[in-house]
């Protein structure tokens, strides 16, 4: 399933969303090479922030995934976090070789 119909399975909403990681093919946000975004991502502590219309452009210009994991937070987290839980945490979505994916909502 295209990351932009995976991200069809979540309400539209204003909050803010994380990127913590990403290996894909396909159109990196900002005109970066998708191999500079990736080490971009990599290197961000509290993930990329991105809108949710920011993070619907970009799922419609990704090609192929082998691993992402985008968060909707209420604030800034470090990736740890992630794996902890917190209540800022609402929702998860990790989709791993394209062909496997899932959305979990907090709170």
């Amino acid at each position: 399933m295209p990351f932009f119909e995976i991200l069809s399975q979540i309400p539209s909403n204003s909050e803010d969303w994380y990127i913590f990681e990403c290996d894909a093919v396909g159109k990196a946000p900002n005109n970066l090479p998708m191999s500079e975004f990736e080490d971009l991502v990599l290197n961000s502590k509290y993930g990329y922030q991105m809108s949710w219309d920011g993070l619907l452009k970009f799922s419609k210009g990704i090609e192929d995934i082998n691993n992402l994991i985008v968060v909707s937070s209420t604030s800034s987290i470090e990736f740890e976090t992630i794996e902890k839980g917190t209540e800022a945490l609402q929702v998860r979505v990790g989709i791993y070789d394209s062909s496997a994916w899932e959305i979990e909502f907090y709170g």
